[in-house]
């Protein structure tokens, strides 16, 4: 009897017979997109790997933000190179933006890649899958027609844990000087309200505890649909779902952080305390050339009425240096900047032109040495800055929502330094800040939930604590 029960229970389930590894660079955009790509190609037998040896597709998702990003795509398959002369039958694919933006390009440089295809793309994944696996070598980076754009609803079963991200847009109509995104990402389109509303729900439902709205300008969100919104009042409407612990959203643009979102980060309650504003340069001669549409001044005014809003807002910036025209003294702008805003996180580059875009015609009149000492300087600076910001979490109690065990805990090398009968867990506080903390081994199960931690120990990049075993929450989302 329990043989026959157990022969069909395995004549009942489906395998998967084909598997794909899948290697992210860039932006939470991009994270967003690979999940997409997993969530397209489950539906075709596909189930994700994390080892390429064992992958029959390798794709790699690209950004194009920094300085040749197709060499870091050529780096990288060149390295899984052989694995393909091992079997000839695994299809090596590039997506994202460098795909975008170079296309066919890829191909001809790389003998061994088989396909490439853009952002707008991955509904089309399976029918190109079908030309490669038939010896083709297939590039797709066509725009879908803003007018005629429909996004992937999200399948929350592709969510990995308590926290997921929701596009709510793609595109960007701002064309700063310096920016490929319009060009790799194309205009401007908002997701629907009640799409966005329904996705919400289903990632709650799924046991998803934090969602974070992503867009390349989220403050733009609603141009064009029928059921238009400001977008804080799509942040009031989600945050406002049951089940919700935590909403986050990126990016905003500041020329169009308007009171009512900068306030709002102090009044609805499980909006996140924290905000990601790019300045990019504290000269107004640089942000000009930049064609951001701000000066620092109309920046800073926007920064204090957050700090009002929200006390222990956690605020945090893009950085360019060596932009072309930087001069010494709009160099020290930038750092008076970052001693006037006191970010507790910051994204620094130095400047490289884009293919594209008004600022590669510009002169890169600034040396390359110059721009390496810049850069050391501003980082430095932050890095001083923000470790002075993260000494106030010393000694605190603080609200943390757990996603998972800590990566001592899952290592074999590391777990000797958890006190016996302890599990570390990690999570983060309202203004994303990383905690390490233990709890007794005994002690329910906190991922998933909002558990209260006393912070012991300030590290440069996160805190390590004690949970207090009391908090709020379900439990391990199912």
């Amino acid at each position: 009897m329990f043989e026959a029960n157990l022969d069909t229970a395995i004549d009942d389930v489906s395998f998967p017979t084909k598997r794909v590894h899948i290697i992210t660079y860039g932006c939470q955009m991009n994270a967003f997109d690979s999940r997409r790509i997993l969530q397209v190609l489950q539906k075709q037998g596909y189930a994700e790997t994390a080892d390429p040896a064992m992958a029959d597709l390798v794709l790699v998702n690209t950004c194009s933000v920094r300085d040749r990003p197709e060499k870091k795509v050529f780096g990288t398959l060149s390295r899984l190179l052989p694995l393909k002369r091992n079997n000839p039958e695994v299809l090596f694919g590039v997506c994202g933006c460098a795909a975008q933006q170079y296309g066919g390009e890829l191909l001809k440089k790389m003998s061994y890649l088989d396909l490439v295809f853009g952002p707008d793309n991955i509904a089309n994944l399976p029918e190109l899958l079908q030309q490669a696996q038939a010896g083709h070598r297939v590039v797709n980076t066509q725009f879908m027609p803003k007018t005629d754009y429909e996004f992937l609803e999200v399948d929350s079963s592709v969510e990995p844990g308590p926290t997921a991200f929701l596009t709510i847009m793609k595109g960007c109509d701002r064309f700063c000087s310096y920016c490929i995104v319009p060009t790799v990402r194309g205009r401007e389109v908002s997701k629907p309200v009640q799409l966005v509303l329904d996705e919400a729900k289903a990632l709650i439902d799924g046991g998803v505890r934090e969602i974070t709205l992503l867009g390349q300008n989220v403050n733009s969100y609603g141009k064009g649909l029928a059921d238009a919104i400001p977008f804080v009042t799509l942040l009031e409407k989600i945050a406002a779902l049951p089940g919700l612990y935590r909403l986050r959203f990126v990016t905003s643009h500041p020329a169009d952080a308007d009171e009512r979102l900068l306030d709002a980060i102090g009044s609805i309650p499980n909006l996140a305390h924290a905000l990601h504003l790019p300045l990019q340069s504290g000269s107004d001669q640089i942000l000009e050339a930049m064609r951001r549409g701000y000066t620092f001044e109309s920046y800073l005014k926007k920064v204090e009425r957050v700090k009002a809003a929200c006390p222990d807002v956690a605020l945090s910036t893009d950085m360019i240096v060596g932009f072309p025209g930087e001069t010494d003294a709009d160099f020290q702008k930038s750092l008076d900047a970052l001693a006037a805003v006191q970010y507790e996180g910051m994204f620094s580059f130095k400047y490289s032109p884009r293919p594209g875009t008004r600022a590669a015609q510009m002169p890169d009149d600034v040396p390359e040495a110059v721009k390496v000492e810049r850069l050391a300087q501003l980082q430095a600076l932050g890095d001083e800055i923000a470790a002075q910001r993260m000494a106030r979490y010393h000694g605190r109690v603080e609200e943390v929502l757990v996603e998972g065990i800590s990566r001592n805990q899952a290592s074999l090398d590391r777990v000797d330094s958890i006190p016996e009968g302890m599990i570390e867990y990690f999570g983060r506080l309202s203004t994303g800040v990383v905690v390490n903390f233990t709890m007794p081994n005994d002690a329910p199960d906190p991922i998933g939930t909002l558990t209260m931690v006393r912070i012991d120990e300030v590290l440069v990049h996160s805190l390590r604590g004690t949970g207090t075993g009391t908090g709020t929450g379900m439990g391990r989302p199912i």
